[in-house]
């Protein structure tokens, strides 16, 4: 399956107000295509030997996608700022005026299995579980042992399927950097559809196809190392 294109209904689930992000459940070792499940609802099925942390390419910095469709009018964004055992989201989406953008913030924390939405606005955050939403999706990625690259960098595919916990089943693939780890977790979840860590390694691409050949596309288009330490800074706000 060739890494390409966008979907504009998946597009619809990643811009919904309440984001959410999620870790999912560890993959076996072993022959075949095996589960292993735990509290997490969505659960990742690949092959082959037990991925392990790679230090030596630990990535601190923020990652920052273009959100595409069919459509060459829509074009929305987010940020992933990757620190120390804890990832913050933004996303952009148009808003009801015309021009109008709105931004949402967000903090998994994965030292407690928490997901932080911030209101930047009143300087307050509400905090829920990891894997409150869209429980039930079940993505199956398998290494294709294919290369492609983004920004230059070589990155692998990993290829397969979602399905939603409605039973419909989506074409998925993504690719994951050769360059960059995270190692607070290794497999995390945007609102438990999309990959953005996967074997501990950052995915500098994801794209899904419907059963009605829609397609959504999310793509690295900028890598920003540093430090990040005042994405994660709540001291200013006050929890609901």
């Amino acid at each position: 399956m060739a890494f390409l294109s966008p979907d504009p209904r998946m597009k619809f689930i990643l811009l919904l107000p309440i984001l959410s992000l999620m870790v999912t459940a560890r993959a076996q070792k072993g022959k075949g295509r095996q589960k292993k499940q735990n509290n997490a609802p969505t659960e990742y099925i690949q092959v082959g030997e037990e991925p392990k942390p790679d230090s030596s390419t630990k990535f601190t910095g923020i990652v920052k996608y273009r959100i595409t469709t069919d459509d060459p009018s829509d074009l929305d964004s987010m940020f992933v700022v990757f620190g120390d055992n804890q990832i913050a989201i933004t996303m952009f989406y148009p808003g009801v005026r015309e021009g109008e953008v709105i931004k949402e913030h967000s903090i998994a924390r994965f030292s407690d299995s928490s997901f932080i939405k911030l209101d930047t606005r009143n300087r307050t955050y509400r905090r829920q579980k990891l894997w409150e939403p869209n429980a039930g999706t079940l993505i199956e990625l398998m290494n294709t042992r294919k290369t492609a690259q983004v920004l230059k960098l070589a990155c692998t595919e990993y290829s397969g399927s979602m399905t939603l916990k409605s039973g419909e089943v989506f074409d998925a693939a993504c690719l994951l950097s050769r360059q960059h780890s995270f190692l607070g977790a290794r497999e995390f979840n945007f609102m438990n559809i999309q990959p953005v860590v996967s074997d501990y390694r950052i995915v500098l691409g994801y794209r899904t196809r419907s059963p009605e050949q829609e397609t959504t596309l999310i793509m690295a288009y900028r890598i920003e190392p540093g430090n990040v330490e005042k994405y994660f800074d709540l001291s200013s706000f006050r929890e609901q």
